[in-house]
């Protein structure tokens, strides 16, 4: 079994044409062919070429500038998409409220379905819904963990998210990684 490890790459040699530049765990050594069907797949795809191009534009006019919120209104106005879809939690129900409103005021035509859709959690409710209704792209408002994997693998639009459910940091899955008391308290020590 091959093993990537970019993570602990310090050579910053990704652009670099001397592999002999890398470090053996390289994707470039290690993955040659899925990153050569990687790049075919990226000249010849119509969709894979129109969201890299919008996703460089939409970043380079908002880096810095714009909250996500707003990256994802310009992302979908320059690809072309009107019908947005909102998967959410209910707990998050206040927050998904003043996001639809915010897409609505931009013209985009809204669809929302909430995570209790007929009883208990059901991600492939959400996802089944939003097919019927047709829509182009859909954003995850804090779906559990593992309804979000559910939603994504039966969405036929595209899923991005917005809000990953964290309850114990308000929703910043990112804080046990930049405070030193959290990841120190993750790391698994030996007995």
């Amino acid at each position: 079994m091959v093993k990537v490890e970019c993570v602990y790459c310090d050579s910053k040699a990704c652009t670099a044409d001397d592999l002999e530049q890398t470090p053996p765990f390289c994707p470039r050594r290690r993955a040659r062919e899925a990153l050569d069907e990687a790049g075919k797949i990226r000249v010849s795809d119509p969709f894979v070429k129109k969201v890299e191009e919008t996703a460089r534009v939409v970043g380079s006019e908002g880096r810095g500038k714009w909250p996500r919120i707003r990256e994802l209104i310009e992302f979908s106005k320059q690809m072309g998409i009107r019908k947005i879809g909102v998967a959410f939690c209910v707990g998050l129900r206040e927050e998904t409220r003043v996001l639809c409103r915010i897409l609505e005021s931009h013209g985009f035509e809204v669809n929302s379905v909430a995570c209790t859709v007929e009883g208990g959690c059901n991600p492939v409710g959400q996802a089944m819904v939003l097919n019927h209704v047709g829509t182009e792209l859909n954003i995850l408002m804090g779906l559990c963990m593992g309804h979000d994997i559910l939603f994504s693998r039966f969405s036929k639009a595209p899923v991005t998210t917005l809000v990953v459910k964290d309850r114990v940091t308000c929703h910043n899955p990112v804080a046990p990684l930049v405070c030193r008391y959290w990841r120190n308290s993750l790391i698994k020590r030996e007995s």
